[in-house]
Order: structure tokens, then sequence, then C-alpha cells
């Protein structure tokens, strides 16, 4: 398994020093599509805070009243984030013709419940289902490690991320670099626990460990992205992004063996 691992880690920066990777695959948001519940409509970062609270369908007061449904007593809210929005009057300099413009200017915090937390009439609306008709390769692995893995719709500035406190994946494009990228972070993190936030050294890690499993399970596409992420967290240029992976190698390393010796032990069982 090592040798294995060090050869496609040598043959991925070889491919970024020389520029010989094939043209960079766009990654895709998964669309929004049409739901019933209210949730449905909301951003991928409160969908994000709704999951990770443990429920897949929250909603306010009010809004759990009209389906017949009332909140328990003692129950407590979870808070999403919402637009403050205002209508202004903008004048046309040309024409000096007035309209009506609505403007965000803030967020406010809006209490809702989970369905867990009410009771009442059945709820009969269901989620939409982004999940992939073929999931990617090394989902086992999120499995045994007890990892839940969820698709949702896109529409934030970023297309997965890997929950810390709750152990969980949320994932709004079906793309395997960004599971690859979402899966790394959670094998560092049984290495050693990660820190909070964009750190520049995790997200190194994770985003090399990707390209590489990419490499392994023939998607070439992304490694020209991969480059240019690593070369920004490293703040280098991205013809300079081995050398930013050259102060993590350690760390890839122990994630890459974490991954591939885990499916190969998955595989071994189910043989």
């Amino acid at each position: 398994m090592g040798k294995r691992v060090d050869e496609t880690v040598q043959r991925l920066l070889s491919m970024w020093e020389t520029g010989g990777f094939p043209k960079v695959v766009a990654k895709t948001m998964l669309a929004r599509k049409a739901g019933e519940r209210p949730c449905d409509t909301w951003s991928l970062a409160n969908q994000i805070l709704m999951i990770v609270s443990g429920t897949e369908d929250a909603r306010g007061f009010d809004q759990w009243k009209k389906v017949g449904r009332k909140v328990k007593k003692g129950a407590k809210a979870l808070y999403i984030s919402g637009p403050l929005k205002k209508t202004i009057t903008v004048k046309d300099e040309e024409t000096g013709e007035e309209r009506k413009q609505q403007i965000t200017y803030g967020f406010k915090d809006i209490p809702v419940f989970a369905l867990e937390d009410t009771e009442g009439e059945p709820v009969s609306a269901t989620a939409p289902n982004y999940q992939p008709d073929t999931l990617p390769p090394l989902m086992d692995v999120a499995e045994a490690w007890g990892i839940k893995v969820s698709y949702a719709a896109g529409g934030d500035n970023y297309y997965g991320k890997y929950m810390i406190n709750s152990d969980q994946i949320v994932l709004s494009t079906h793309d395997v670099s960004t599971f690859f990228h979402e899966l790394s972070h959670a094998a560092h993190n049984r290495i050693r626990p990660l820190k909070g936030g964009q750190n520049p050294l995790q997200e190194i890690v994770a985003e090399t460990s990707a390209a590489v499993l990419c490499l392994i399970y023939g998607y070439e596409g992304y490694v020209g992205h991969s480059r240019d992420y690593v070369a920004s967290y490293g703040k280098v240029k991205p013809e300079e992004a081995t050398k930013a992976v050259m102060r993590a190698m350690s760390d890839i390393e122990k994630v890459l063996e974490m991954i591939l010796s885990t499916t190969k032990q998955t595989e071994s069982r189910t043989a």
C-alpha cells in the first residue's frame, strides 16, 4: 500500500510541475429542486445547520401549525440565518424614471423547531432526493467510520463540508473530488483533532489527498483545479504548489494510508 501511495503522489507532483494534466473539469453545483418543505428553499449553510442539529425537517412555530402540528412544551429552537430586506426607490440617472428595488441590508436569527420536537398530524412532504444514481468510490470508508453523508442543493460558496463535531459530510455536488476532499478531512481528524475553519495546512492535506485519490480511481480532470487550490492555501504560485505539499507530506501519506487500508478491509470482508 505504501508503494502505491508514494508512486501516485510522485505522479501527481510531476503533473503539477510540468503542467501535464488534462483539461480541468468544471465543478457542478446541485441545482435546487422544487419541494414542499420550507427548508427546501433555505441556503446550503442553513440546511447544514439543520442536519447538524439531528433533523431533516425544521420549521417555524406558525409553519408547523399550518400543517397541523404543534411544538412540544419545553422544546428548544435551533436558529438559522435570514436576510433583512427593505424596499427603496431608485432613480435612473439617464431617464429620471423611478422604480422600486428590494435590497438586503443585514441578517437576523430565525428560530425554527425540528420535526422530532413537534406532535400532531403526520407530515406528508418528503425531501427532494439529491443523491446520485451511483455513489462515488470510497463511500464504504465513510460507512465503516460511521460517517453520515448527505446531499443537498447548492447556493453558497462551497461544494461540500465536513462537520468535525458531528462527524458528518454534506455535499452539494456529485463530483467525486469533493467527496474525496471531505473524506480526507475526516481521516485527518482521526489522526489528530482538526481545527475549525479553513485551516491552510488542513486544506492542503485534504485537497492533495483528494487529487491522489482522483488519480487512483481514474478522475484525472480534477488534478489541475487541485493544484490551484493547494497553491492558494500555500500562498505560492500555482507552479510552486509542490512546495506547499512537501510541508504537509507526512499527514498526506497518513490520510491516504488510512483511507485505502479501510477500503481494502471492507472489500476483504465482502469478498
